[in-house]
């Protein structure tokens, strides 16, 4: 989503004829787009903003995005040569404040769309979440969850489309829990909308809440191809005491009905997960409950996250750093195990390629792959493709 946002922004003040520069020397605005999901993230974009006292004078410097919604304009006081701190809740006003600075008027703006020439694009239908994990930060740096209008969502992508996009990826913190209240549109119903755009040949969604699905979906799942075949399904943990202590909603056997679910409907399907390691009062038991989920479910891609507390006066950890290490590699290990296994099992079978480049696409469910000896292969198009071999976590095959 911050990536999403990030491309928004540079579209926008490209579209007015400035030039995008690779260093921050060179630069007259800088904009610091931040994420605070994790202290890691969080203070790296510090240390990038400490980075530029030395070059800081007559430059515009945007501190903006999550990390700027939690710390707010006190920011200042340490970084006094920050010209603008815009939180994620008023992301917005960016672009009001833009036109201000830079003296742009509304009537010189051009198509925005006209700059994107990607094969694959994101978009954004909601901001914000109204679910309450207990060890994320989100709600209280992008606030409840606010659905962009239906019509916007299905017109922004038309324009897309007409531009090359042919594989869409619909963003949102629990993204199929979608529905405009005006129009009463649900998530069912914007990939029935975007599934008519004959351009689009892939919809992607990320990331989904396991609460949210139901046979509604499972049935549109099942009939409608245009549907990627990979879902990225959170679990965080295999543990139902450590489920419950997360506010996650469900337990491990309603996680593993919905997968079963989604591979009914097509066995073919590619299930990613993030799994949080170390939470608080995880005990050994606990881990190896996750560690038997992973060897049951069989990901065919996790990421491995070691705990990293948000708040201060609650869910602290509880084990040692030494222990934290020890279980994220031990988790890992298996995780590349069963990954490398998965990825085999598609030597022999058919899939279904869209091509990014020359001869390098992702498969309609979620794999890098490289064509052999392909010839006159367009971009945008999808063409069947039998694998041959696996070579550094990317199938090969040729197309059929």
């Amino acid at each position: 989503m911050n990536e999403d946002d990030s491309n928004s922004i540079k579209n926008f003040l490209l579209s007015y004829g400035l030039k995008e520069e690779e260093s921050e020397k060179n630069s007259d605005i800088i904009i610091i787009n931040t994420c605070t999901v994790r202290q890691h993230a969080e203070d790296k974009a510090l240390s990038f903003l400490g980075s530029l006292k030395k070059i800081s004078t007559n430059k515009k410097i945007f501190f903006i995005g999550c990390a700027a919604e939690r710390l707010g304009e006190k920011i200042k006081n340490k970084f006094p040569y920050i010209s603008y701190v815009i939180g994620a809740k008023s992301y917005q006003k960016i672009y009001e404040i833009l036109r201000n600075e830079l003296y742009l008027s509304d009537h010189l703006i051009q198509n925005t769309f006209s700059l994107n020439s990607k094969i694959s694009d994101y978009q954004t239908i909601s901001r914000g979440c109204n679910m309450k994990c207990s060890y994320c930060i989100v709600p209280d740096v992008r606030g409840m969850e606010l659905p962009v209008p239906f019509e916007k969502i299905i017109g922004d992508i038309k324009k897309k489309a007409k531009n090359g996009v042919r594989e869409i990826i619909l963003l949102g913190q629990t993204v199929n829990s979608y529905i405009d209240k005006q129009s009463s549109k649900k998530f069912i119903d914007l990939l029935k909308e975007i599934s008519k755009i004959d351009e689009i040949k892939i919809i992607r969604f990320l990331s989904p809440h396991p609460v949210f699905f139901n046979d509604e979906f499972f049935e549109e799942y099942k009939k409608n191809h245009k549907i990627s075949r990979w879902i990225h399904l959170p679990l965080q943990s295999g543990s139902d005491k450590i489920l419950k202590k997360m506010r996650r909603g469900y337990t491990i056997e309603k996680f593993k009905k919905v997968v079963d679910e989604l591979r009914r409907s097509d066995p073919t399907t590619s299930i990613t997960t993030d799994i949080i390691v170390g939470y608080t009062d995880e005990t050994e038991e606990d881990f190896n409950l996750t560690l038997a989920a992973i060897r049951e479910i069989k990901f065919s891609m996790v990421y491995c996250f070691k705990y990293s507390p948000r708040f201060k006066d609650k869910d602290q950890l509880t084990i040692t750093n030494k222990e934290l290490e020890k279980r994220h590699q031990v988790l890992l290990n298996e995780v590349k195990k069963i990954a490398k296994e998965l990825m085999y099992e598609r030597i022999g079978k058919t899939e279904e390629v869209l091509i990014y480049s020359k001869n390098k696409g992702i498969t309609i469910s979620g794999y890098n792959c490289c064509i052999i000896d392909c010839k006159n292969m367009k971009e945008g198009d999808i063409y069947k493709v039998k694998i041959e071999n696996v070579k550094n976590n990317t199938l090969y095959g040729r197309a059929i």
